[in-house]
């Protein structure tokens, strides 16, 4: 596989910190869509949970999107951060592959402060299917959820589970 000239820099710099909170973003090769069919989502929720269960993480919030998976999660101290992410993309590389689709070769994280409150980046993620007009702020998608801690104080704030139709202005 071919790397572009910005692979290295997102390596460069990387580094993993037990109990620190990462926003996460893995993507298909270019950009194919696919990733939130129902047969293939599944696979991948599974995968995120099993990461979750066996303390490699803890999740906060994730959506599947077409073509592409955003991720907020406190690492545990079992596996960096680059193992708990190369894990979950070879469980997972076998399914995308009969749907036509692969990884891309890297991720994206953004490491959050002690400081930094994770509100805001919970909103994007929950935000993220209605942006990108997947469907109207009177259904609610099907592969997002968020972590229970955090759905005590998101959820009262939605309609029913759903964003308000000014919160996406």
């Amino acid at each position: 596989m071919t790397c572009g000239p910005g692979y290295e820099a997102l390596r460069r710099g990387r580094y993993s910190q037990p109990a620190s909170r990462y926003f996460l973003t893995l993507t298909t090769e270019e950009r194919r869509n696919g990733l939130n069919s129902a047969p293939l989502a599944t696979v991948i929720k599974r995968e995120i949970i099993a990461l979750e269960s066996d303390g490699s993480w803890r999740v906060h919030a994730a959506v599947i999107m077409p073509d592409h998976l955003h991720l907020l999660i406190t690492l545990g101290p079992r596996l960096s951060l680059g193992q708990s992410v190369g894990r979950l993309k070879t469980k997972t590389r076998g399914f995308l592959a009969e749907a036509g689709l692969g990884w891309q070769g890297n991720y994206y994280d953004r490491h959050l402060r002690p400081d930094d409150q994770p509100e805001e980046v919970i909103r994007y993620i929950f935000l993220n299917p209605y942006r990108a007009n997947l469907l109207t702020t009177t259904k609610t998608y099907d592969w997002t959820w968020i972590g229970s801690e955090e759905q005590r104080w998101l959820m009262p704030q939605t309609g029913d589970r759903r964003p308000f139709p000014e919160w996406l202005q």
